[in-house]
């Protein structure tokens, strides 16, 4: 038999590096690319058996061997790597805890074992979010989300951003709530696909007539397609790239004249930054500390009620403790983030929420979970608003 191997579809990302039969299992060993990066995570990949000139019986086993496991970006323990795996025409699985391999030098080594699969299989680091599944959220929101074409990538593609009707009935509600939407700006957090596309369905099942919400769904687009992480790539990541007057990357300058736009055009309570931590070992949903300059105190105000809100929304279930996590923000002569850009160039509020891979408050998180989360969030933005 021989297995094909392929990463040659939008968001696909594979190194293999070595496959071969032992007995009744078949072994794959394989890394993530960086795709030119410094830090890696992303794989998505697809097997589907080859025609062999020496057909034998299939084997009963697949394992699946992650080399150099300590390369990828955050470390992170064996039991919160929990990748995804998806035979054809079939749900998506959440595979069980690897088993873990140390070489006596110390390089660490993750295996996961499954029954053979008897047709093509997919297998990612979580669940993919690209295009079809943007579509279907669109086609389930019947025409409530109205997407317009903004600008391009650095590569050239077209970025756009979806807003609830901005050309409709705005006479109704003159001056509304404003809410922006930011999801990967890194291309591999696919968590923060999922909770956005949770959220954008409630927005657009509840109908609020107070509000402006606009979101950008794939803001580091050239990413993923290519498959590449997308944190800290060359020149310049681009969470890092928002400097107010100058931005370092094309996409940031499309976003910031965006985020202007909407600002003239609603009252700006609140961007969130949607964002996935990396391997590492944080088992519920949390957002990022203080990035704000020192003014007395009330920026730090304005998030902290908002990120109360999304707490309570997120509780007992998601919410991880601590909520807010500090003592992590870059120092000041680094590059500012969007959260940064938001806080001293529209002065609303503004939050970087984090979204685990794997683990919320001991659930092993599937679609339907990060949807719920978004859409519990949706609703207390929602309800925060009406009784204001």
């Amino acid at each position: 038999m021989a297995l094909k191997i392929s990463d040659r579809f939008p968001g696909g990302n594979v190194r293999v590096l070595k496959v071969w039969r032992d007995g009744d299992c078949l072994e794959v060993e394989f890394a993530p690319d960086p795709r030119g990066g410094i830090k890696t995570l992303w794989f998505d990949f697809r097997m589907n058996e080859g025609e062999s000139q020496n057909p034998e019986p299939p084997p009963g086993t697949l394992a699946l061997t992650l080399r150099f496991a300590g390369n990828i970006t955050g470390g992170g323990t064996p039991d919160t790597l929990r990748p995804v795996f998806r035979e054809k025409d079939k749900n998506w699985i959440r595979l069980k805890a690897p088993d873990e391999v140390m070489s006596p030098d110390g390089i660490s080594s993750l295996t996961w074992r499954l029954p053979y699969p008897a047709g093509p299989t997919e297998f990612a680091f979580c669940f993919p979010y690209g295009r079809d599944e943007f579509d279907t959220l669109l086609k389930r929101s019947k025409g409530y989300w109205e997407e317009r074409e903004v600008g391009l990538t650095q590569e050239g593609r077209i970025l756009k951003r979806v807003s609830n009707n901005i050309f409709k009935g705005c006479e109704a509600c003159p001056n509304p709530h404003g809410l922006y939407i930011v999801a990967r700006q890194h291309a591999g957090e696919t968590p923060g696909s999922w909770v956005l596309d949770g959220m954008l369905d409630a927005i657009s099942r509840a109908k609020p007539v107070n509000w402006c919400v606009w979101a950008v769904p794939f803001a580091n687009l050239d990413d993923v397609l290519s498959g590449a992480y997308g944190k800290d790539p060359y020149p310049y990541d681009l969470n890092r790239a928002w400097e107010i007057g100058k931005p370092m990357r094309h996409e940031t300058l499309v976003m910031q004249k965006d985020i202007h736009r909407w600002a003239e055009r609603c009252k700006p309570e609140l961007v969130l930054d949607l964002h996935a931590p990396g391997a590492c070992d944080i088992r519920g949903v949390l957002t990022v500390g203080k990035h704000q300059p020192d003014d007395g105190g009330e920026r730090d105000r304005v998030n902290e009620a908002w990120a109360n809100v999304l707490e309570q929304s997120l509780k007992p279930d998601y919410a991880a403790d601590p909520f807010v996590l500090s003592g992590n923000n870059p120092p000041s002569p680094t590059p500012p983030t969007l959260k940064q850009f938001v806080v001293e160039d529209i002065g609303c509020g503004a939050l970087t929420v984090e979204i685990p891979y794997a683990m919320a408050r001991g659930t092993l998180l599937m679609q339907r979970h990060y949807r719920e989360i978004g859409q519990r969030i949706a609703r207390a933005i929602i309800g925060r608003w009406t009784k204001n």
